[in-house]
């Protein structure tokens, strides 16, 4: 029997990849005319552009204004802030799996030649 914390996390993490596809793959050709394109527009226009009138009708523009210059102080352009919190989130990252998994490689599951992809994923990642 699947417990209930079991079912939430595999509903939340299919949600999740349901929402990066239509994301990444709602605008191809492929998916012209589908529920997919739809559900594309509908996350990167149709919402925000609400999102936007609700926000201006609820709250005065000099706020709404102010959010806007926030954001873009933020993620508009390189900050150094957020680039050292992105780097110190991905060292963290790194290093429970150097912790955790890499004393279990290799296994019956992975094997000990798979380092090399593993190191050269861990450097392209880095490295982008």
């Amino acid at each position: 029997s699947i417990s209930l914390f079991t079912a939430s996390w595999a509903t939340a993490l299919l949600a999740f990849s349901a929402w990066i596809f239509v994301l990444l793959l709602g605008r191809t050709r492929l998916f012209r005319g589908t529920f997919v394109e739809r559900a594309n527009v509908f996350c990167m226009q149709t919402l925000p552009g609400n999102i936007d009138r609700w926000l201006r009708a609820g709250v005065s523009d000099a706020l709404v204004g102010r959010g806007e210059a926030l954001w873009l102080s933020l993620f508009g352009r390189r900050n150094p802030v957020f680039q050292i919190f992105a780097i110190a989130l991905y060292l963290l990252g790194l290093a429970v799996f150097m912790v955790e998994a890499a004393p279990l490689i290799p296994n019956r599951y992975v094997h000990g030649w798979q380092w090399i992809t593993i190191i050269l994923t861990l450097a392209v990642n880095m490295g982008t």
